[in-house]
């Protein structure tokens, strides 16, 4: 269907499910799927799988702060975050994995927050429409 708000809103699904760069510099960047919208069902497996233990603790508003921020990033990195250039730790180039990303990115709490807040924005993840 293609409506007269589609420039507004319409995303592509192959961006949301296969991820897009956002980059920092040339040389530094994180791929990223979309942290919703078409990439849901990733991110609803990674919730069960990282928020479930803690239910209890949640519902009740008893998770400590700390825990809430590692299930957050372990559910954000496992659903959305595919691969990263020119990441260094410890000045060594480090290879992309899930484990490393939780590890830096819990040590780097404004970094998860200004990834997570890209990958939720459906404007990064818009068709091009062309001028029609």
């Amino acid at each position: 269907m293609k409506t007269n708000l589609d420039q507004f809103y319409k995303t592509d699904q192959n961006m949301e499910k296969d991820g897009i760069w956002f980059s920092f510099t040339d040389d530094i960047a994180f791929k990223m799927k979309r942290f919703g919208g078409f990439n849901a069902t990733s991110v609803k497996a990674a919730m069960a799988k990282y928020y479930k233990p803690y239910a209890r603790q949640i519902k009740n508003g008893m998770l400590p702060p700390e825990k809430e921020k590692e299930v957050m990033v372990k559910t954000f990195v496992e659903s959305s975050i595919t691969d990263w250039r020119g990441i260094e730790i410890d000045g060594e180039a480090v290879d992309f994995s899930v484990a490393k990303c939780i590890e830096l990115l819990l040590n780097l709490p404004d970094l998860a927050d200004t990834l997570v807040e890209y990958a939720t924005s459906f404007e990064h993840f818009k068709e091009e429409l062309g001028n029609s």
